[in-house]
Parts: C-alpha cells; structure tokens; sequence
C-alpha cells in the first residue's frame, strides 16, 4: 500500500459545545484561514464534513495542533493523492502575526493589520526570550541557595538551641525570611548570625551585614581590649552605612565562649557572593551612592541596587 501524500480534516464536534467553546473555534478558523468572523462561523454548521482538504503533512500537523488547542474535535483522513500547493489551501500558506494574531500570508515581511516587521520582532522575541529565561534561571538558583542556607541554619539549631529570649533584642531588625541560629557576645554588643546576614547591635544601633557584603574575615590576634576575648574583624566589599557614617569595617571584641565559633563564623562569612539576578554570575563590582550600596555585574553590565536592611538584590533595568 502506498504512503498517503495528503490529509484531510473534518469536523466532528467541540469539546466545549456553549457559547465560549463555538467562539473559541471561530477565533482559531480565523487564525488558521484569514477568512472573516461570519465565514468561519459556518463551519459550526458542518459537523461531519470536511473543512480542510488536501494538505501537506506538515501543515496537518499545525493545524491539528491548532484545532486540538481550541477544543475543537476533528477526525484526520489521510489520501493517496498529492497535495494542493500551499497556496491553494486554506492555512496551508498562512501565518499569524505573532504581535496581534492576525492570519495572513506566510511568505510576507510585514504584517497587513499592525504593521509590525517580521523579521525585527523576531530578533527582539529571542532577545526577550534569552534574557527572561536568564532572569528565570538566576531567581530559580537564588531560591536554591537560600533554602541551602535555610536548611543548614535548621541543622545548627538542631545541635545548639539558641536560648530562650536570645532574639529579642533584635525582634525589630529581623526579617520573616531569615532564620537565626547562633548569638555571638562582645564588648560591644551582642551579633546575631542568620541563614540571612550577620546582625550587630552597637549601642542601640543596628548593623545589618549580609554574608554576601563581606570580603574578609581577621579573626584574632592583634590589639584586644579585655584580656580573654578575641577580635572579629568584618571587612566589606563597599562601604556600608551604620550610625550615620559609611564605614569599610567593623570590629568586635568576642568573649571567649563565643570565640569557640570560629569555624561557624568563618564558614558562613567567606561562603557567599551576591548573585546578579540578570545572567546569575556571581563576580559583582561593589559601590557606594550617597549611603546606598550597587553592584555591577562584571559579566553581563547589568547595575543592581542592595538592600542591606531586607539583604535583597534588584537587576536596574532600563524602561
């Protein structure tokens, strides 16, 4: 038996038979044949026939896909005959507008209703498409780490409750994101570490340092105020703002209890990078504007501004 050469397809139903389901399928003949609303509301009337003839498997499949999207139910006859050219059959040389749906010829450039140039949207849709699905894969690992980082802060929990009332005193400045698991004591004050940030309170002003800002870690040695404790030295990446002034570092003087932690604080502080929510990368150039914190991508340009109080970063994107 030979291989059919050509289809057709008739119309046996709607899946959806009121009046949403009849419009649904009028607005896809439309589509798929660039004839007029009242002409294609006549196919509604021809249950069992045919009404498309003699088209090429490509364009069968296209409009099948089409028809089956609509809710329309239909039936494919395959022919032994060869197939109409594309400009005989109706769909078989058409195209929607990708701008505003309207079904014309394929082989033209410019759209006969809108106007839009084909060939110009398409490169602007991909260029689209390539930075949406960037932005999309950079938010999607985001949320990734920032569950990692959630779930080890729930497993040092685990091994050492924090006492009771240790976040109190920092109730104002945490975030309902964040998840604190270790109180660090010093002369001048106490720190709270989060899965979020490094929190300081300073004399009834509060330090918001997310992991992410710091650059380098000096833990001990040099000069110590009170003998038995051990300095902690957080060197940023910019300037950050705290008690009215920019400041590029911030000492402790930590007890020796809290000293134990070295490892903990270490590993928290030197474990992350902001991460450039336009392509993902994580080598970002620090500033400092008028007291706010920037950074800018050094892969792919793009500025972003940092909240150290919410510990986000926000891609500037221009209108």
């Amino acid at each position: 038996m030979d291989t059919p050469f050509s289809f057709d397809i008739a119309f046996l139903g709607l899946k959806d038979p009121s009046s949403v389901g009849r419009s649904r399928m009028v607005l896809a003949m439309e589509r798929l044949t660039g004839r007029s609303t009242a002409d294609c509301q006549e196919y509604l009337s021809k249950v069992g026939l045919t009404i498309f003839e003699g088209l090429p498997a490509n364009q069968a499949r296209l409009i099948t896909t089409a028809l089956d999207e609509a809710g329309v139910v239909i039936e494919i006859r395959p022919k032994e005959e060869v197939a109409r050219s594309v400009s005989e059959v109706p769909g078989g040389g058409m195209a929607g507008c990708p701008s505003c749906g309207f079904v014309q010829n394929a082989e033209l450039d410019e759209c006969s209703r809108c106007g839009v140039i084909f060939s110009k949207m398409e490169k602007d849709e991909v260029r689209k498409m390539q930075k949406d699905q960037a932005l999309e894969e950079a938010q999607h690992r985001a949320e990734q780490i920032r569950q990692e980082w959630d779930d080890r802060a729930k497993q040092l929990l685990e091994s050492r409750p924090l006492p009771e009332a240790a976040t109190d005193a920092f109730s104002k400045a945490l975030t309902r994101e964040e998840i604190p698991f270790l109180l660090l004591e010093s002369v001048e004050g106490p720190l709270l570490m989060t899965s979020r940030q490094i929190l300081g309170l300073v004399e009834g002003s509060f330090a918001h340092i997310p992991y992410e800002i710091i650059k380098d870690v000096d833990f001990g040695g040099g000069l110590v105020v009170k003998k038995g404790h051990t300095r902690l030295i957080l060197h940023f990446h910019s300037p950050i703002p705290f008690k009215d002034k920019n400041v590029s570092s911030l000492t402790w003087q930590l007890t020796a209890d809290s000293a134990t932690n070295k490892e903990v604080i270490m590993d928290w502080a030197f474990a992350r990078s902001f991460m450039c929510g336009a392509c993902g990368a994580r080598d970002l150039d620090f500033r400092n504007e008028k007291g706010k914190t920037h950074g800018r991508c050094m892969h792919c340009a793009t500025d972003h501004t940092i909240d150290l109080q919410q510990h986000r970063i926000t891609p500037v994107t221009s209108s």
